[in-house]
């Protein structure tokens, strides 16, 4: 009986106008997402290699003299060629790091003319799903109790040896699948065009993400089918269940995620750029230099202030990433809020790409700094003493050499485990929230009267 039900809600879906309109701009804005996200990526991928300049010459070399002075290199983080799945402030965040041998001193964004023509308003697939697809699972079940309840269909199927749970079920399985067909089919189209423009090409942990943010999605939207179905089973008739879901929509898409950076700004603490540049003038007092100390004191006191500099760059980071994560925390009770974070993670973008990168470009510094003071102390002539800004003389090496694998920068991206791992907790959540809606919604079924109500 159950497959009878959902077989017959499913036809009714799919012949039905809003069905099609669904379809239509879902298939249109994934799509339109593909093309948008191919030409900035491809632009992207052109000027990428230009930014990954190291600290070395034409030749690859390095001259260990002069590196000590040198006034730095900018590393960029190499584009995602999953874009198109989340994009959401991906394109004002910062996206390459400056800095010399000794510390890291700035995370930037680099600006090009075609941003301009870009914009940053780009829409995404997360963007669909959360906006477009969850308010067409409300036109979907919005009148699938209270409806069938006021034309009196309801009690002609309860009638029959079919249980109220049997008929829960169906509803949400057909409103489900009939979703779950247009995004699927529109996430098809979207992978086809994807290929043939031939501008991206995902590798084996790519797939492994689009599929991922598939089950995701799926997972989202049969929270927001439930919503619309307790709506139903609430209220007294189909335009009184409309409003409800409307205004519930509202208040889980729009109102309480855009609540997050409120709430967290209230509750939490982040240091201005203003206070990070008095603090970093500190820096000299709590590292001094006195007369007495020996030259290689002197160089390490150095040193130390530099590392301590890029430590407070890296601790002011974490501070802002803290910041939205706590507003996310304190809009969990959204579903749209718990998918954004999740999607992001699973692509591996926004914040937690961010701080990945940070990592990677410290870690190269690093290496290349240890590789450099290795390659010094096999020079005889040296007194192998790095001093940060300081050049000239024989404290240091003079000669020239070859760094090998360190001078080049590897911008790793998330893999698709590490992604779903810190995903995990928000993908939980969601499937909580799909059960407790189910069970709600069939206990208030299981009590009511579905007798027809004049008027409603």
């Amino acid at each position: 009986m159950l497959w009878t039900i959902v077989k017959r809600e499913l036809l009714d879906h799919v012949m039905s106008l809003r069905f099609s309109a669904l379809f239509a701009l879902t298939f249109l804005l994934m799509t339109t997402a593909i093309l948008d996200f191919s030409s900035y990526y491809a632009r992207e991928r052109r000027e990428y290699p230009s930014h990954v300049e190291g600290f070395v010459n034409d030749e690859g070399k390095v001259n260990l003299g002069m590196i000590a002075c040198q006034g730095g290199t900018t590393v960029r983080a190499i584009p995602s060629p999953l874009g198109f799945l989340f994009a959401t402030g991906e394109r004002e965040l910062p996206n390459q790091a400056v800095m010399a041998l000794h510390g890291l001193s700035s995370l930037e964004r680099a600006t090009e003319p075609g941003d301009i023509m870009n914009g940053s308003g780009a829409t995404d697939w997360t963007f669909v799903v959360t906006v477009l697809l969850s308010f067409g699972a409300g036109l979907l079940t919005y009148k699938s109790i209270s409806g069938e309840r006021r034309d009196g269909t309801l009690t002609l199927v309860l009638a029959n040896p079919v249980s109220r749970a049997t008929v829960l079920a169906g509803k949400y399985l057909a409103a489900l699948a009939a979703l779950s067909t247009v995004f699927i089919i529109s996430l098809l189209a979207g992978v086809i065009l994807l290929e043939m423009l031939g501008t991206v090409h995902p590798g084996g942990s790519d797939w492994m993400k689009i599929g991922l943010f598939g089950l995701l999605s799926i997972i989202f939207l049969s929270v927001f089918v439930l919503t619309g179905l307790l709506c139903s089973v609430f209220t007294r008739g189909p335009v009184l269940s409309a409003v409800a879901f409307l205004f519930t929509w509202m208040a889980l898409v729009f109102v309480i995620p855009n609540l997050g950076g409120i709430l967290a700004g209230l509750t939490g603490t982040v240091q201005t750029p203003l206070q990070i540049h008095e603090a970093a003038r500190t820096i000299p007092d709590r590292y001094t230099l006195t007369s007495s100390m020996s030259a290689d004191q002197v160089a390490s006191v150095k040193l130390e202030r530099e590392s301590a500099r890029e430590q407070l760059l890296l601790e002011y980071l974490r501070s802002l990433v803290h910041q939205v994560d706590l507003g996310r925390d304190l809009t969990r009770v959204s579903p749209a809020s718990l998918f954004s974070s999740a999607a992001e993670r699973i692509v591996g973008g926004g914040t937690f790409r961010l701080t990945r990168f940070a990592d990677n470009a410290v870690r190269y510094r690093q290496g290349f700094l240890q590789a450099v003071i290795e390659a010094d102390r096999h020079d005889p002539k040296s007194e192998h003493r790095y001093v940060p800004w300081w050049c000239g003389g024989n404290h240091f090496s003079t000669l020239t050499m070859d760094p090998g694998p360190a001078k080049e920068f590897r911008d790793v991206l998330p893999s698709a485990g590490e992604g779903f791992a810190a995903a995990s907790w928000d993908v939980f959540l969601l499937v909580l929230y799909t059960v407790l809606a189910f069970a709600v919604a069939f206990w208030r079924f299981a009590r009511q009267d579905v007798a027809p109500v004049p008027g409603a």
